[in-house]
């Protein structure tokens, strides 16, 4: 059944759901393992979507605080250091959202995010050492200009894939919001019907999800999902533009 999470909000499990899956491919199968499978697919396939980043701010996490080794010459400076280091165990990372520094070191009483540049970028110049003000990625490594000269401490905001419960698969928590669960549950049945061979039923399954091409005004059940960043926005943004009506337009 479901349960409360530590603020109160209530929280499923694939064991709640993976019955209602069975029910979408019309009991063609008995099997709930193999249904928490297609579950586990359709929320990593929506989680991992960029296109909707805005919805799955409950991915969103700190990583690991870390220490730079720094000085005035090389060696003994790092300049890249492994992604891992800043990465919670178990966690894989989908992206780096920002970089946070402390530039006051031991005290770390002043804080400031560093900006985003590229490796290639980086690679231009000749080795500086002082405060680093970008940060870049290269392969698994994440790096920082100019070279530290002192050992700051760093923390990064990192967005990472949903955790899966590998050992027990349907007690996986659902940490996405509850009106997700029937976009899972129809997901998961579009892929048991790909693997039961019936593949009408899974594209209608499709545009049910997605809408139909050839009725662009009828979007599917994806379309009607709130985004609460933009919501967010809209509130505080709203007071700075006009809104327009369909009046007041010649």
């Amino acid at each position: 059944m479901p349960i409360l999470s530590p603020s109160g909000v209530t929280q499923f499990l694939f064991s709640d759901l993976d019955s209602e899956v069975i029910l979408r491919v019309e009991n063609r199968t008995t099997d709930l393992a193999r249904a928490d499978v297609w579950l586990r697919d359709a929320l990593l396939e929506f989680t991992s979507d960029p296109d909707f980043r805005n919805e799955f701010d409950q991915l969103e996490e700190y990583g690991l605080p870390f220490d730079l080794t720094g000085g005035s010459s090389m060696p003994p400076a790092i300049q890249e250091y492994s992604e891992s280091s800043f990465v919670p165990t178990g966690d894989y990372n989908l992206a780096t959202l920002d970089i946070l520094i402390w530039q006051d070191p031991p005290t770390n009483s002043i804080r400031r995010n560093l900006t985003q540049s590229h490796y290639q970028k980086a690679d231009r110049f000749q080795p500086t050492f002082s405060l680093p003000t970008e940060w870049y990625r290269f392969s698994n490594l994440i790096g920082f200009t100019p070279i530290p000269d002192k050992n700051y401490q760093i923390q990064t905001r990192m967005l990472r894939q949903h955790p899966i419960n590998d050992n027990q698969l349907n007690q996986t928590v659902i940490l996405i919001p509850r009106d997700w669960n029937e976009i899972l549950v129809w997901a998961a049945a579009q892929r048991g019907f790909m693997e039961l061979l019936e593949f009408e039923k899974a594209a209608a399954v499709s545009r049910l999800l997605h809408g139909d091409p050839k009725y662009p005004n009828r979007p599917g059940l994806l379309e009607g999902r709130k985004k609460r960043r933009e919501m967010e926005a809209f509130r505080t943004e709203a007071v700075l533009r006009p809104m327009l009506r369909p009046y007041m337009r010649r």
